[in-house]
């Protein structure tokens, strides 16, 4: 359950709010049950009663006192539910008898003065005034209550009026924003009530230009301000965290994307590549930056895609499990996150850094150079051994001569004329050319890189006789589990109007 709650309603007819802001403003001190009562077993009449305000109030089963009393059905808990839905719908309690006793002069509230009412502004506010102003506006009015648990209001020092009163200031662009109401338009009221279990604020907004309005997304962000407002120190300790994990998760794409590039033996090495590939292909017939955020919807499906293919990867796949831990523990503390599923990491907009890091490699790849014979390399092998084999025919001509008989001296004369017209010296290393031995093991080792060069163009060869197979494979592959992909019914995209959204409210 979430630490924070807010709550909203709105009134399109305000004929029943004055008693609202009175009721509001002068709720006095919290009602204390003898030790030895609170801990009982709510009576059958609260049983009934409870039943039924769930049944005409619904919404009233969101609330942490109806969980708490859920959880424990005791007098304290079944009061202070009862007590919770009488505050919240105060202005509709003759809806259902059974409430009206709670409605009158119910204790809980702290008073700043003669009542607790409280604005913008600290100046003398007629409660009377603001009742009438209230009951006679002609636009919509919305009544929202924030709530907190006793141990999180004390720890945080926001069990006293003060405290909350600071907060709704703090945040007046947010709760404008929220409400779609001009800035200067808005006008507010609020009540803290310091109950036993949950300590919370009652507000009332409306605008002077009747306009505005409240969608679920504007409840959303109001939840968000209060709630990081009020847990600002958490906040930052998970955020610190998280962002922690987002760069190791950058690192080690990277990483991951520098061995694919190298075509190192990985797992769904090729299958990555041919990812790559197709968001090059795509890339090179589009115009304008290169950047996910420029590119067309279809192409950014295309490298949502690959992100979650690639992010399958063992280690990429660990280090986002604990960034979402981390993450579902931060938005726990103003949502509920139990029965909520992880944002897949292509649709998480924290981490689109990754796609365009995606975008950049596969920019940057030669996918028709994979490992190639360097005939240049081979060219200047094939000389040095050439070199080795002339030295050493030489050197063994020349031991055969001595061991022939003399020649005459015209003979010789013929031999040394052939021998320098070759460039070659007289003598035994006659044959020897740049003061270079004839070295056995250096020719062994130039016919083993050559027998390895010679072996990469066969695999070459292989490789291109295979990569038919392969490619067929990996769009067989591609194009299942893209078509797949495409059919989830999320599609991650936050382009709904705002006629698509459910409004609390609404006037023009």
């Amino acid at each position: 359950m979430a630490k924070i709650i807010v709550s909203c309603r709105f009134q399109k007819s305000a004929k029943d709010m004055a008693d609202l802001i009175r009721y509001m403003a002068t709720r006095e001190g919290v009602e204390k049950l003898p030790s030895g009562q609170k801990y009982n077993i709510a009576s059958s009449k609260q049983h009934d009663l409870i039943l039924s305000v769930v049944k005409h109030f619904p919404q009233s089963k969101k609330y942490l006192e109806y969980d708490d009393y859920y959880a424990m059905p005791t007098i304290e808990n079944a009061n202070e539910f009862l007590d919770a839905v009488a505050e919240r719908y105060a202005d509709r309690a003759d809806e259902l008898k059974g409430l009206v006793s709670y409605i009158s002069n119910r204790p809980g509230v702290e008073k700043l003065g003669s009542h607790g009412l409280f604005t913008q502004f600290d100046m003398p506010i007629d409660l009377n005034t603001v009742a009438e102003r209230v009951a006679n506006h002609e636009g919509v009015i919305w009544t929202e209550v924030v709530s907190l648990r006793r141990e999180d209001a004390e720890r945080l020092h926001f069990n006293n009026a003060e405290a909350w009163k600071n907060l709704v200031r703090r945040n007046m662009n947010e709760i404008a924003q929220a409400h779609r109401i001009k800035i200067e338009d808005l006008e507010w009221y609020g009540a803290f009530h310091n109950t036993t279990h949950h300590p919370h604020i009652h507000l009332v907004i409306f605008s002077k230009g009747q306009e505005g309005f409240l969608s679920e997304k504007g409840i959303k962000e109001l939840r968000r301000a209060f709630g990081q407002d009020i847990f600002r120190d958490e906040q930052y300790k998970m955020a610190t965290i998280e962002t922690g994990y987002r760069n190791e998760l950058k690192d080690n794409l990277a990483d991951l994307l520098q061995q694919i590039q190298m075509r190192q033996s990985l797992p769904n090495a090729d299958y990555y590549l041919f990812l790559l590939k197709k968001i090059k292909d795509e890339l090179q017939q589009q115009k304008g930056k290169k950047l996910y955020g420029y590119l067309p919807r279809k192409l950014k499906k295309l490298v949502d895609f690959s992100l979650h293919e690639i992010a399958k990867d063992d280690d990429l796949s660990e280090i986002y499990s604990k960034w979402n831990e981390v993450n579902r523990e931060k938005l726990s503390l103003y949502y509920d996150t139990k029965d909520k599923p992880d944002v897949p990491i292509e649709m998480n907009p924290e981490l689109r850094s990754l796609k365009n890091l995606l975008i950049r490699t596969a920019l940057g790849m030669n996918f028709n150079a994979a490992v190639a014979v360097n005939t240049a390399r081979i060219g200047f092998l094939f000389s040095m051994l050439a070199k080795q084999i002339v030295n050493s025919a030489g050197k063994r001509l020349d031991e055969l001569n001595k061991m022939m008989p003399l020649t005459d001296s015209k003979e010789r004369a013929k031999i040394r004329e052939k021998k320098l017209a070759h460039g070659q010296k007289e003598g035994a290393d006659g044959y020897i050319t740049d003061d270079e031995d004839y070295d056995s093991q250096a020719a062994e080792g130039i016919l083993t890189m050559l027998d390895y060069l010679i072996s990469l163009g066969d695999q070459e060869s292989e490789q291109d006789s295979e990569e038919q197979n392969t490619q067929t494979a990996d769009e067989f592959n591609f194009d299942n589990a893209y078509a797949e992909y495409l059919n989830d019914e999320d599609d991650g995209y936050d382009d709904i109007d705002d006629e698509d959204e459910e409004y609390f409210g609404l006037s023009m």
